[in-house]
């Protein structure tokens, strides 16, 4: 059975969240512990971004909590009412991400303190967020996954033969073409590279890849507005021996209905083969660059 890195990273936060907490005589390190695990997220945007919100939450949920246990913690009225300012203070703070989290902590301390201090139990909620959150972010940004450069390249060599794939189908064989496995494929390896640690090492080949990524979305968004053209259009010179060089010689000779908007077909066209066709000068960029470096 294969241990993925994101399992690995959350149970090295895990462990290190309660021995801090333990280390600090924390009440409850299974707190710290929650925290780390629900922020331990793919990339360290993400952990933060969950972190963030959490973070917020508890802070929210246990001031208001506070308030309204001096207020009245036996009472129902209080507590529907308190949980409302909760949602309504996320919300009205743009908070949406973290009404569970506050509605949480603000029931917790209406309902469940049995006799413990209000104050206390709500500084101590935030304090064990605040380490697990911490301790998962760090832990994400410390242990990096090795990135298989190799295989990121192989990876968009398919995709390349993919959208040529589609370009072929479309425009010579005129067959009706489906984007989204190849928009998910790049969305997949876009997300990959988003997030590979860069250095001085990989600097030059993280940014060709993005590079390529960038020109096969424009490739998918020009491919699709071809796609949703209705009507029969004709390959301008230029388009037609971009293609032949391509794919070798075909039968241009189409229906000359929509002349008017030939234009606009072939400027989608161009578009389309330019980011296609442009893997290889983000290669001989790349190489030149490489070599000025060394």
């Amino acid at each position: 059975m294969r241990i993925g890195m994101r399992n690995i990273k959350t149970a090295i936060a895990v462990s290190l969240s309660v021995a801090i907490s333990r280390f600090l005589n924390m009440e409850y390190p299974f707190y710290a512990a929650i925290a780390a695990i629900i922020s331990m997220q793919t990339t360290i945007g993400e952990s933060f971004k969950v972190g963030r919100n959490r973070m917020l939450g508890t802070i929210l949920g246990a001031m208001v909590g506070v308030i309204f246990y001096f207020i009245n913690p036996s009472s129902i009225i209080a507590i529907g009412i308190g949980i409302t300012v909760v949602i309504y203070m996320c919300n009205l703070f743009g908070w949406n991400k973290s009404v569970s989290i506050a509605g949480i902590v603000f029931c917790v301390i209406m309902t469940n303190l049995d006799g413990r201090d209000p104050v206390f139990y709500g500084l101590n909620r935030i304090v064990d967020t605040f380490i697990g959150i911490t301790i998962a972010v760090l832990v994400n940004y410390f242990i990096k996954p090795i990135v298989d450069y190799n295989k990121i390249e192989d990876e968009l060599i398919i995709i390349r033969s993919d959208l040529n794939k589609l370009l072929q189908d479309k425009v010579i064989n005129g067959l009706n073409i489906d984007l989204k496995n190849i928009e998910d494929s790049i969305a997949k390896i876009e997300k990959l590279i988003n997030n590979i640690h860069i250095n001085s090492k990989n600097e030059l080949e993280v940014k060709r890849f993005k590079s390529i990524i960038k020109k096969y979305n424009i490739a998918c968004m020009h491919l699709r507005i071809i796609d949703d053209m209705d009507g029969v259009y004709t390959l301008n010179n230029i388009n037609y021996m971009e293609l032949v060089n391509i794919y070798g010689r075909f039968d241009r000779t189409k229906c000359q209905k929509n002349r008017e908007n030939d234009t606009v077909y072939n400027y989608h066209m161009r578009k389309i083969i330019k980011s296609i066709d442009g893997y290889d000068e983000d290669v001989i960029y790349f190489n030149s660059e490489v070599k000025i470096h060394n």
